[in-house]
């Protein structure tokens, strides 16, 4: 058994849809697959910009970004499949997905509904599309295959904007729902991102969420592997659009890859390494659009020497406290009010009158945080800032020039704070 994602990069056009014959054929065709996809190239970004033009009663912008996303899939469609078979999919599509999207983004206009749940409920018809269109055209290519709708396997707690799963939910459906189909079929398709809660309502993963789904599947399914196929195929020492000098990285460990997406490396969702972990499942990050190049392995094994690694992690709040009097006060006691709002630290410095912080969180969070504070302490709210990190830094390191708010040399990493732009 493996599991296979795609990501909404590796399908943003009919041309890349039509990359998945060759990548299918070549991966592990004998054995039984689930195949996990994303929306298709920056659906969850415009079904993001219409909900938010609802929720503040713009119908008309929402209805522009609407008809425009609908034309995109549309024209897809055309490009994928004979004439007759595309307007045969193009009026399922309408029927069953977009004009109850279109319901679902007026209800959303007269907030008839939570916010947030209202916003999930539109955000997870960009993967349901998607699914629905690549299905229609592997099986117009000859390929017989299963769909199952992810929301009646995925179980969680419905908290917004990332919500935990219920794994005894989500494997007992797993058990009865998706593993029957393997009897059947070689290949089943489903999508990432997307789940249910409790009462039945649709929900999402939080963003870039579809690296997570696949991983909770292979833990599930007790998979022999999974790989992630991305349109950057491998992991790096840095982002190679930024650095002519990044190094492709063929093996790293769970621990290492982990350290690289919490600091901010983009290949991966920060959740998707755990469930792969706890089985030892190892995770094969590939190039979809070159499927026969090298790719990067992470597993159990601790890898050794690695070159330096740099990462960015943007768009944080830097948070300053300053005790007026002297005043004594437990950096632990900060730290819990700040995961009783929601606020997550990346960066943490302090002494006996000072403490800083680099934090992602939503202002209105930190604005209730600080109220916890007592009196004596002065707090300051500077941003956005960047957090750099380099790991395994060697002695070619030089110090940041000029640019550091905060520096910290650790043995095995060094940060330092920076404004953006």
């Amino acid at each position: 058994m493996w599991v296979m994602k795609v990501g909404g990069g590796c399908l943003r056009n009919a041309e890349a849809i039509r990359q998945l014959i060759p990548v299918l054929r070549l991966a592990y065709h004998e054995a039984p697959r689930l195949l996990v996809v994303s929306a298709i190239g920056k659906t969850t970004n415009k079904l993001l910009q219409i909900a938010e033009a609802a929720g503040r009663a713009d119908l008309g912008q929402a209805q522009s970004i609407y008809e425009l996303l609908r034309s995109e899939h549309v024209q897809i469609v055309e490009e994928l499949l004979p004439e007759g078979l595309a307007q045969q999919l193009i009026r399922y599509l309408d029927e069953k997905y977009w004009k109850p999207l279109w319901q679902r983004i007026q209800a959303l206009s007269q907030l008839s509904e939570e916010i947030s749940i209202a916003t999930d409920g539109i955000l997870v018809y960009g993967e349901l599309i998607s699914s629905e269109i690549v299905r229609a055209y592997l099986e117009a290519q000859g390929i017989t295959l299963a769909w199952i709708d992810a929301r009646r396997l995925i179980v969680t707690d419905g908290y917004y904007p990332e919500p935990s799963v219920i794994f005894s939910a989500s494997q007992a459906n797993v058990d009865a729902q998706l593993m029957p189909l393997f009897r059947t079929y070689k290949l089943v398709l489903t999508q990432g991102y997307i789940a249910s809660d409790l009462r039945r309502r649709s929900v999402t993963l939080g963003r870039e969420g579809s690296d997570y789904s696949a991983a909770l599947f292979s833990n599930m399914l007790n998979a022999q592997g999974m790989i992630a196929w991305k349109d950057v195929g491998r992991l790096y020492s840095a982002d190679p659009n930024l650095y002519s000098g990044a190094q492709p990285l063929k093996e790293l460990s769970y621990s290492q890859a982990a350290e690289m997406t919490y600091y901010g490396a983009q290949i991966l969702h920060p959740r998707t390494l755990k469930p792969l972990r706890e089985k030892r499942i190892p995770l094969y990050v590939r190039p979809y659009f070159d499927p026969t190049a090298e790719g990067t392995l992470i597993a159990e094994k601790w890898v050794e020497p690695l070159p330096p690694i740099r990462t960015q992690r943007r768009e944080l709040i830097l948070i300053e406290m300053e005790s007026i009097y002297l005043s004594r006060l437990s950096m632990g006691d900060v730290l819990r009010e700040m995961e009783n709002e929601g606020i997550e630290p990346y960066f943490i410095q302090g002494g006996v009158r000072t403490m800083a912080f680099a934090v992602k969180a939503s202002l209105e969070a930190v604005e209730r945080w600080r109220t916890t504070i007592p009196e004596g302490w002065i707090v300051q709210v500077r941003q956005p800032v960047t957090l750099h990190t380099i790991l395994y830094p060697d002695d070619s390191f030089s110090l940041p020039n000029g640019e550091a708010i905060y520096y910290q040399r650790l043995p095995d990493r060094i940060h330092w704070i920076a404004y953006e732009g």
